[in-house]
């Protein structure tokens, strides 16, 4: 699957959030718009799997579209080594071993 990269600043706030007969009609504009309308979040019971928000500089939490509000959204540099993880789908913790299960003792009271 792929994962799709939101870069989240001012101007695409501005850009999803202005009336389309407002926008310019070229085909970055359409590209970022037509992501932003996308129900694929929605319809998978609002669990990211898929979308990566950054926060570009002089972006804030504001800017972020509702639909991202309850995912981990990065901060670009700040994130930089958690982003390029996520990307590389490598774990930043790996679990310890499972170990053998204790042993619960019951006694009645």
């Amino acid at each position: 699957e792929y994962l799709i990269i939101i870069i989240i600043s001012p101007k695409y706030y501005e850009t999803v959030t202005t009336s389309p007969f407002d926008l310019e009609n070229d085909e970055r504009t359409f590209n970022t718009v037509y992501i932003h309308k996308q129900n694929e979040f929605i319809q998978n019971g609002s669990k990211n799997f898929r979308f990566i928000p950054i926060l570009f500089p002089g972006a804030k939490k504001c800017h972020v579209p509702n639909w991202l509000q309850n995912t981990h959204v990065y901060g670009w540099p700040r994130d930089r080594d958690d982003i390029l993880r996520r990307l590389m789908r490598v774990e930043k913790y790996n679990p310890p071993p499972i170990g053998e299960l204790p042993t619960i003792v019951s006694i009645p009271i």
